[in-house]
């Protein structure tokens, strides 16, 4: 209905996933106002959503639509990109087994990530998180609200780390779209667009609740509306991937303000236009931004940045992400140098990682010089300019040099080099092609081991027990002390914790039964601790080791039970005896 005369297969397949995802966010934000955000109301406005956008007319149309998509498989899998398809089949089946497989592990989705969604399902409502860790409230969160209704429709947290898997799905499909808009064959767009899921990061993000392929595919989505042509359909297209683009992460604004002015500049006539659908991603994804400028006069607080005479405070620097996990000296380089300094860098001794500081993107980063040339060829004539806007956008951040930042840079490389190859003879296609696909193949067998690092391979842990699965992956020891705290907690009760717990996603069960909570910091002992875990039902809390709290605690053997000291931070977990209520 909103492109004209239906327009290609993939347009209506990539504006169809942007409006889909959106709605997810608007769903969550609307019951998240009610105070409704539970599973079966969250089923019945997806479908009362699905029955308002369906018509007859595209439920016949919807047909001849998967007949289409079942032909471009077919090829896909047939053709001479065949080997790159498999490399991403087999990078999404790995992803999905660790996602069924593993507890949890990414330590920034159990620290800022996960919470906003636990929080939400907890309390039926979308809020500010009670909790010491900033960005867990100051950032952006169009994605964490998708992550949130994709929770909802589950039974339970097994498949929780598979949230992005739209996100990817979507990035696929703009990837194809991109290729197919050059002339490349729609086998062999769809073929190589599905070897973005063997990039290492990639695969090793897929099984992670982060927002990284999110981000990178909503980039993708982007640049396909704002590269397209300009009619009202491909508008409101651009407009909720630029909201939800600019929602995704605190480093969007600068390729939100790019893709933005090339779609403002690319209007023509529909200047207007564009400057609504400009507005309105504005208003989807800008409200973090506002509320960090006017609370603490910073769109991206708490990072602190300097911007030649201007200063926007935070308390933390963002050499800080320069100096983490990097050789010493690293954060001293200018932003080319450190660029080309990861790009020439091998992964760490410990392999790749879905965390990775510096880095290759993986095998597929060797025909980079390949790509580069084949854009000069006429066949490339019009993927140049959404390849480089895609880079471009991609890179605009401080941090570029971290891989898992510029996941869209291996597609911009795939439509480059699948464009520029399209016309040369079938025996060179076919090179190509087969390069493309062994090295993905290769990608994959060496990232593999990054989703159980700690562990055996994978597929051993099928028939695994859960403990033996949560040691197997996870990012801060001691899965079988967590995994024992966790389980006291009974229905209506509550785990408890303050400053000293960095990941608090590792305290809500993965069952979603029991609360947690906040330990406020006007709380430190005596009555007010004791009145304040009677209130909350408190049956486990972990505090400072050296704080107030804790030797309050301990000085009560008859009610409190120590049970470990954390590892990776300065906490230490009591459980709670009997009744807490005196």
């Amino acid at each position: 209905m909103l492109l004209p005369d239906r327009g290609p297969l993939r347009e209506r397949l990539c504006l169809g996933l942007t409006i889909v995802l959106a709605a997810a966010l608007g769903l969550v934000e609307l019951l998240g106002a009610l105070g409704w955000l539970t599973g079966p109301v969250a089923l019945v406005g997806c479908l009362a959503f699905a029955a308002a956008v369906t018509r007859r007319a595209g439920l016949i149309a919807a047909a001849a639509d998967l007949a289409a998509l079942a032909r471009a498989a077919v090829a896909a899998v047939r053709g001479p990109g065949a080997l790159a398809a498999v490399a991403g089949v087999v990078a999404f089946t790995l992803a999905s087994l660790a996602a069924l497989s593993l507890e949890s592990w990414g330590w920034d989705a159990l620290a800022y990530h996960l919470p906003p969604v636990h929080d939400a399902l907890q309390t039926g409502r979308v809020r500010e998180v009670p909790t010491h860790v900033t960005y867990a409230s100051a950032y952006p969160q169009a994605v964490e609200r998708v992550f949130t209704l994709w929770r909802l429709l589950l039974a339970d947290e097994t498949l929780v780390d598979l949230a992005q898997l739209p996100f990817a799905v979507a990035g696929v499909i703009g990837l194809a779209t991109l290729a197919r808009r050059t002339g490349v064959r729609p086998g062999r767009a769809a073929g190589l667009a599905l070897a973005w899921w063997a990039v290492p990061v990639v695969m090793l993000q897929l099984a992670h609740a982060y927002v990284d392929v999110a981000h990178a595919a909503l980039a993708i989505l982007a640049v396909v509306f704002v590269t397209g042509a300009i009619d009202r359909g491909r508008l409101i297209g651009a407009a909720l991937a630029l909201g939800l683009l600019l929602g995704s992460k605190p480093s969007a604004p600068l390729p939100f303000a790019l893709l933005a002015a090339t779609l403002w500049i690319r209007s023509g006539p529909r200047r207007a236009g564009a400057l609504a659908a400009i507005a309105a991603a504005l208003v989807i994804g800008g409200g973090s931004y506002l509320r960090g400028w006017v609370l603490h006069g910073n769109p991206v607080w708490p990072v602190a940045l300097q911007a030649g005479p201007f200063a926007l405070p935070g308390p933390v620097t963002a050499e800080m992400f320069f100096a983490v996990n990097t050789p010493p000296g690293f954060a001293a380089l200018d932003w080319w140098t450190r660029l080309v300094a990861s790009w020439v860098s091998l992964p760490g001794p410990g392999g790749y990682g879905y965390d990775m500081r510096l880095g290759l993107h993986g095998p597929l980063h060797l025909l980079l010089p390949l790509a580069i040339v084949s854009l000069a060829f006429e066949t490339a004539r019009r993927a140049r300019g959404p390849v480089a806007l895609l880079l471009v956008v991609s890179l605009a951040t401080p941090a570029a040099f971290w891989p898992r930042f510029t996941l869209a840079v291996p597609g911009a490389l795939l439509v480059a080099l699948a464009a520029g190859s399209e016309g040369w003879s079938a025996r060179a296609r076919a090179i190509v092609d087969a390069s493309i696909g062994a090295l993905a193949l290769a990608g994959v067998v060496l990232a593999a081991p990054g989703f159980t690092p700690d562990g055996p391979p994978i597929w051993r842990l099928v028939g695994a027990t859960r403990l033996e699965r949560a040691e197997a992956a996870t990012s801060v020891g001691q899965a079988r002390a967590w995994l024992e705290a966790r389980g006291r907690i009974g229905e209506g009760e509550c785990f408890a914790y303050d400053e000293s717990v960095e990941v608090p996603g590792l305290l809500w069960r993965p069952d979603g039964r029991g609360r947690v909570a906040y330990v406020p910091p006007e709380v430190v002992d005596g009555p007010a601790l004791a009145a304040w875990l009677g209130s909350e039902r408190v049956r486990v809390i972990a505090v400072g080791r050296r704080g107030p709290q804790a030797a309050w605690l301990r000085a009560r053997p008859d009610r409190f039970t120590p049970l470990f000291s954390c590892r990776t931070a300065s906490c230490e977990v009591f459980a709670v005896r009997g009744s807490i209520a005196r």
